[in-house]
């Protein structure tokens, strides 16, 4: 009887240890296979995330104008301050990249530089008199201006938009309503006329292409 008894504790005592071996081993085993999440960002998608947009494209411009016109009494500085306010009015569009064509670009010259552009469209500038337009005999002390706009195709050389500005450069008055006296050199046009005009026709030019400047 004792003998049976101390058969049986011992079985017991080989189970209880088996029980708890088996007990310890599952703890170790689901310790091993726990995985903790990761909440950062892979290699790969973080320089995705340093990638900056691609810039757009620019608007490439070579702008001229014509000052070698032998029928104007206009003088020369008026052609210079309207190419220079008109490619400054151009390049405050932040896709627009301009380059001067020079002072002798007319509408011909500009058609043949645009044949020899791969990307740069073609704008030629010419002064226009508005008495000249009405028939009436210009006088170097009445006259009044406007400008004359062509956009050019690069390549083709093909004309794809013409105009014209409705603001008139009109010369400076003295007192009394009358002009100041010719200067030595031709007229005194008034400074603010030119530049408003020459706004007029850049802002008109990047209309064609719907493109507005920011105010």
């Amino acid at each position: 009887m004792l003998r049976k008894q101390q058969f049986l504790l011992l079985i017991l005592t080989v189970l209880l240890t088996l029980g708890g071996a088996h007990a310890q081993s599952g703890r170790r085993s689901s310790g091993a296979t726990t995985t903790t999440p990761t909440t950062g960002t892979s290699p790969t998608a973080a320089k995705t995330a340093e990638k900056k947009p691609a810039a757009e494209p620019k608007l490439q411009l070579l702008v001229g104008i014509n000052r070698a016109d032998a029928f104007t009494t206009t003088p020369f500085y008026v052609y210079d301050t309207v190419l220079a306010d008109c490619m400054k009015r151009l390049t405050e569009a932040e896709i627009v990249f301009v380059n001067s064509g020079g002072n002798s670009m007319n509408r011909s010259a500009g058609v043949k530089a645009a044949r020899e552009e791969t990307t740069r469209w073609v704008v030629s500038l010419e002064l226009r008199s508005f008495f000249a337009e009405s028939g009436r005999q210009i006088k170097p002390d009445q006259d009044e201006l406007y400008i004359d706009y062509t956009v050019i195709e690069p390549v083709t050389g093909k004309i794809k938009r013409s105009g014209r500005t409705q603001r008139h450069i009109y010369q400076q008055a003295g007192r009394g309503g009358n002009s100041l006296p010719t200067m030595k050199n031709g007229p005194n046009y008034s400074e603010y006329s030119i530049k408003q005009a020459a706004l007029e026709a850049a802002d008109k030019i990047l209309a064609g292409f719907d493109i507005k400047v920011r105010e």
